[in-house]
């Protein structure tokens, strides 16, 4: 039985954060990082218990759950390295010019305030209690409250408890760290209302990241939400490629469709080519690779259920006929992988065969004309990712369908398929809107951190009061634009 935290609790918790993040307000970069890695330390010494409980709650693989974990540790000590760098303070000092009655101006970034995290069902580590955007929160310089998942409770509390114990050890307010629970969607609805909390960080579906989208900006004070909604990912695939590959391509793309029963917000669900011989070999090879595909439980009964629900829609449209389907099953959470056919026309008609499945369902999309492909690039909504499968010749030939595709993702592939995500800079989680609900932002990365600063300038305050940041000794070593030019080192001034 999950315990549903009262509003008393919650209103307590949340004071609490208001109080830390003013103790975070005084803490420097490098005293942050030592903290993230601190706890980085303490995840990475948790025992079996961790991982046999998460999957009993997930179903999810040990093996997966070890590199997940071995994940969020990394992120934890990236982020730390990252946010200890200063790359995020972005430090800018104009100094004073009295001969042209300039005043100093110095400015640089610090945390938003108390921050609102959604434990996500499909990453119970990666994306949930202690995942990136708690990390990166936390990194920023915010407190943070967590909504623990419902599908994964105790593994949930096992790293609140990981954070708790760090902040103990630390000394560090109590507030720095939150942990609620309940099942009611009124508590995430009343946290994200609470007039102290100052952006919102959510990983699930469209209806619920658009839900606390939409409370978020009927608010008094109106806050940011870095909701990452998914979405269909399409593979564009082009007909040199498939000429070449149409065998490989069906065995990855078939692989990458049903990892982790095809729960992964990177699944590529669409994939679409022109007609003929090449995708006929394409789509031969790939009723082998799904028929071939061992189903096991998805991880809980209601994203099951969904996805029986969904795919039962799709299906019954028309013109979309069934492909290919896994008929084993052992038990009622499995979910079997499934890829159905249609027209680039229907595909362009109906609506309902855009929207996200969540769970091991394809569609292959067979186009008649290249123009049938420019208008699907034309009607696509946002997508975290679209992979081009083509050769450099493919590419020179759809050029003005590629220039009109990195309007529509974050993250644009050539070959490869999109499901693993890499925890470094230069990765881009998120993508124009449903993806996320703002394409400026990644939630993936050591980059999370910018969701959760904003900028404050001092003009003409005297340097014992400055943050470290700013200071001229520049004690913490971090890399600052001075007067428009970038500078490592101390701005000591020489007295007359």
């Amino acid at each position: 039985m999950i315990e549903e935290t009262s509003k008393k609790t919650m209103d307590h918790k949340i004071q609490l954060a208001v109080e830390a993040y003013q103790f975070l307000k005084n803490t420097t970069i490098k005293e942050r990082a030592e903290f993230m890695n601190a706890v980085a330390d303490h995840i990475e010494a948790l025992g079996e218990e961790l991982l046999t409980t998460a999957h009993a709650e997930t179903s999810l693989p040990l093996a997966r759950l070890t590199g997940e974990k071995a994940r969020t540790i990394g992120q934890w000590r990236s982020y730390a390295k990252a946010v200890a760098s200063g790359i995020y303070t972005e430090s800018r000092i104009d100094l004073a010019q009295p001969e042209k009655q300039k005043g100093d101006l110095r400015k640089y970034n610090i945390g938003i305030g108390p921050v609102l995290v959604f434990g996500a069902s499909n990453f119970p580590f990666a994306f949930s209690t202690a995942g990136g955007d708690t990390a990166s929160a936390i990194g920023a310089g915010c407190p943070v409250i967590v909504k623990a998942h419902p599908a994964h409770p105790k593994t949930s509390q096992i790293m609140a408890d990981a954070i708790t114990a760090t902040v103990e050890r630390s000394g560090w307010p109590e507030g720095i760290f939150s942990h609620i629970t309940g099942t009611s969607h009124e508590i995430g609805s009343y946290l994200t209302q609470h007039k102290d909390i100052h952006a919102v960080a959510f990983t699930g579906s469209f209806n619920g990241g658009k839900a606390l989208f939409d409370i978020a900006n009927r608010r008094e004070n109106p806050i940011p939400v870095f909701a990452e909604m998914g979405s269909i990912n399409p593979v564009f695939a082009f007909e040199q490629l498939l000429e070449d590959k149409a065998e490989n391509l069906a065995k990855e793309y078939a692989s990458s469709l049903t990892l982790g029963v095809g729960q992964f917000c990177t699944n590529p669900g669409v994939f679409i080519a022109l007609k003929g011989n090449h995708l006929n070999r394409f789509i031969t090879a790939l009723k082998k690779e799904i028929t071939e595909i061992v189903p096991v439980n998805m991880l809980h009964k209601g994203i099951f259920d969904n996805f029986e629900k969904l795919k039962g829609i799709a299906s019954e449209q028309s013109e979309v006929e069934i492909i290919a389907e896994v008929n084993t099953k052992i038990n009622e959470w499995q979910g079997r992988a499934v890829v159905a056919q249609t027209t680039g026309q229907n595909f362009i008609q109906n609506p309902i065969l855009s929207e996200e499945i969540f769970g091991p369902f394809g569609i292959i999309v067979a186009c008649e004309t290249s123009e049938e492909l420019l208008q699907i690039a034309h009607q696509l909504k946002g997508q975290l990712t679209i992979t081009v499968a083509g050769t450099a010749q493919d590419v020179r030939e759809n050029l003005n369908l590629i220039n009109l595709l990195k309007d529509k993702c974050g993250r644009l592939l050539f070959n490869g398929m999109p499901t693993g995500v890499e925890v470094v800079y230069a990765m881009q989680h998120g993508g124009p809107f449903p993806s996320t609900t703002d394409t400026r932002f990644t939630s993936v990365g050591p980059d999370a951190v910018k969701r959760f600063v904003r900028p404050i300038s001092f003009q003409n305050w005297p340097d014992e009061f400055l943050p470290e940041e700013l200071k001229d000794e520049n004690p913490l070593q971090i890399s600052r634009i001075v007067d428009g030019e970038v500078n490592s080192g101390s701005l000591k001034l020489e007295t007359v």
